[in-house]
This record gives structure tokens, sequence and C-alpha cells, in this order.
């Protein structure tokens, strides 16, 4: 039997719309529809979520501390060069920044879903954490060192290979299969699109109406909507938020100090919480399945982390926090 050519073409589209409507209903979103335990109590003062306990440890941190861990071990090795001193706060501020949405990041820190709380309000305004503490010349003129470098190339490869997977261990940062990233890319993603979403709730959209009458006595003439347009250009513009050096001034802080209150007063801080909290109850089957792979232990390892950087770092010059 021959088949026609017009056969042949109806054919061929008939396949066609099959396969287009497979790929349609293959890409439906996957419902979120698992419930998940929470990872934490619920905390609105500390803005603690379900997922915070797969969320590792910023990576300038766990590097940091895996390195003095480490020392003892690479001296043995015939490699004795002193880790330089850094902060844990510095460290932090650092990892967040890396780890910014701003830079397309998916998965960006937990930092970037808070929101403006009444003590960074009142000790730094709308600046970001300073990130001096990190000591980054230091740190890159050390790893850098062709000294160090050299020592390294003369070392035993097994030796120190052993000494780093002594460090892991140690620490309880090992994490061979990928699995714990897997699980904390996940967790931070999650929590961040939980944050945004949140924002246009109804009862959070209601409340963001109380805050912006709340707030406008400020005078500002490019008041936001809502809190998350803080600072507005204009707060970015005249006291340099965005710009680290420049100082911290006092109408700075009257203004965020006043953001915070009146986002206590008109319950957009409450209705935020809530909104988010519930949406991260429930999770896809895919991000269940990844985050079940995973031990929801990072909070305990980023304690581990900040009492190692304590006990074993050198000490700060006087003039860093």
């Amino acid at each position: 039997m021959q088949i026609t050519s017009r056969a042949a073409k109806t054919g061929t589209l008939a396949l066609v719309v099959i396969g287009l409507a497979a790929g349609v209903v293959h890409g439906l979103p996957e419902p979120a529809d698992v419930a998940v335990s929470p990872t934490t109590e619920r905390d609105p003062g500390a803005w603690t979520m379900p997922l915070d306990g797969y969320v590792q440890p910023g990576g300038r941190k766990d590097t940091y501390a895996l390195n003095l861990v480490i020392q003892p071990c690479l001296r043995a090795a015939g490699i004795d060069f002193p880790v330089p001193w850094a902060t844990i706060a510095g460290l932090d501020a650092v990892s967040d920044q890396d780890e910014t949405p701003e830079r397309g990041n998916t998965s960006p820190a937990l930092a970037w879903s808070e929101p403006l709380d009444a003590e960074t309000a009142r000790t730094r305004g709308y600046h970001g954490p300073s990130t001096v503490g990190a000591n980054e010349d230091g740190m890159t003129a050390w790893g850098e060192d062709p000294k160090r470098n050299a020592a390294f190339a003369d070392a035993s490869e097994q030796e120190t290979t052993r000494c780093f997977r002594q460090g892991y261990r140690t620490l309880g940062t090992d994490d061979a299969s990928g699995a714990v990233q897997s699980a904390s890319i996940v967790a931070k993603g999650l929590t961040y699109l939980a944050a945004t979403a949140a924002r246009e709730d109804d009862t959070v959209v209601a409340a963001a109406a109380k805050w912006h009458a709340c707030m406008a006595p400020a005078g500002l003439a490019d008041l936001p909507a809502s809190p998350n347009g803080m600072p507005s250009q204009s707060i970015r513009m005249d006291y340099g938020t965005n710009i680290s050096s420049t100082p911290v001034q006092d109408p700075e802080i009257t203004i965020a100090k006043r953001d915070v209150a009146c986002q206590e007063s008109s319950g957009y801080r409450s209705a935020l919480y809530d909104a988010e909290w519930s949406r991260l109850r429930h999770v896809t089957a895919s991000d269940a399945s990844v985050l079940r792979k995973a031990e929801a232990d990072q909070l305990a390892v980023d304690r581990r982390l900040d009492a190692t950087i304590r006990r074993l770092a050198p000490a700060a010059p006087a003039d860093v926090d």
C-alpha cells in the first residue's frame, strides 16, 4: 500500500502536535504538595524559616575554619604558614555579598530574604554589614605567597590530602556526594521565592498600605508602596548606602528606625513572616527528594565553625569589630 504525500504530511503533523502536547504537559509546574517538617522553631525576631537547617554556612567562613583546623597537620607535612586573622562577622558579610539576587543568583544567601530589623536599623541604618573583618587582602596575600605554594608543591600529595580530609571530618563538612550542597541550594532558592511571593499575600499587601501611611511623615518623595522597596533611590543617593566606605549618618538611622517601627505597628512584619513560613511548609516532590538526601544539621555545623574560629583564629586588630 502506497502512502500518499497528503497522508504522510498529515501523519507527520499529528506526530508533531502530539509531541508538542506531551512537551506542554511535561513542562507544567510541579505542585508543591509535599509537606516538610520545619528544621527550626518559629521565631519572628530571628526570622527563622522551615528550611534553614539545610542551608550551609557561608563559604568564606567554612574555608577559613578548615584552614585553621588543618594547620597542625600541614605543619607536620612541611607546610608551616599560619592563617591570617579574620572575624566571623566579616567572613559572613563577604559570603552574603557573594550570593546576591542582583547578581542573578537564584539561591541567594538567607540575608537577602529577611526584612530590616531593629538592631540593624539602630546600628547601621540601610548600610550593609562591614566586610573589613574578612581581611581579604591579608587572605589573598597568604594564599598567593610563593613560598607557601612552593611548600605545597614539595609536600606529599597523599599527606596534604589526608590533612584536608581530616579537617572535613573534624568540622562535619564532608560532602563527597554533593547531597548537602544540593539541599542547601534548594533550601535557599525556595526561601527566597517564598519571601518574594509572600509580599503578594492579601494580608501582607493590606499591612503594607498601613506601613506606607505610617512612613508618610518621614517626607520621602519616593516612598515605595511597601518596605521591600526600601531604601528608596533618594536614600541610596543621599546616604551612599550601597558604598561600604561611606559613614552611616544620623538622618539615615532615623528613617531606618521609623521604617522598622512602622513595619511592627502596621502588622506588616508579622504578616510577612506568617505568609513566608506557611509557603515553606510544602515543597514539590522533586525538591523534597533532594532535601531528604541530606541531614538538616547545618545550623549545628555553623555553630561549630564559629566555635572553631573563636578558638583558633589569630586576634584581629583592635580597630576591627
